[in-house]
């Protein structure tokens, strides 16, 4: 009767596990984010926060050294937009544009 109750135990233990998930990989597409014609498409993320990230990992692979200045929201009858203004390791100061339209917020 022991090992029944253990076993059972052991099981409830298993079968109340949160299973892993594998994050997915981020999805650029688009242009060089120099503007709304050329932004650069983030795609599949599943919150606003998520966004905000790919676009900051997106900057400091393409400029590395930025500093951010603003963000602004840019929103057309049909696309969404993220606008951020930064300035370049060098002190150049630049704008990209990213199309958010695609990520959803849960």
């Amino acid at each position: 009767m022991k090992l029944i109750v253990i076993v059972f135990f052991a099981l409830l233990a298993v079968g109340c596990q949160t299973p892993q998930t594998t994050p997915r990989p981020i999805a650029y597409s688009g242009g060089d984010g120099s503007s709304r014609e050329q932004a650069v498409v983030i795609s599949d993320m599943d919150c606003r926060e998520a966004g905000t990230l790919a676009e900051m990992l997106w900057l400091t692979r393409n400029y590395p050294g930025y500093r951010e200045a603003s963000q602004t929201a840019l929103n057309t009858a049909s696309r969404k937009y993220d606008v951020v203004e930064f300035a370049t390791a060098e002190g150049q100061s630049k704008k990209v544009y990213f199309d958010t339209t695609e990520c959803t917020d849960r």
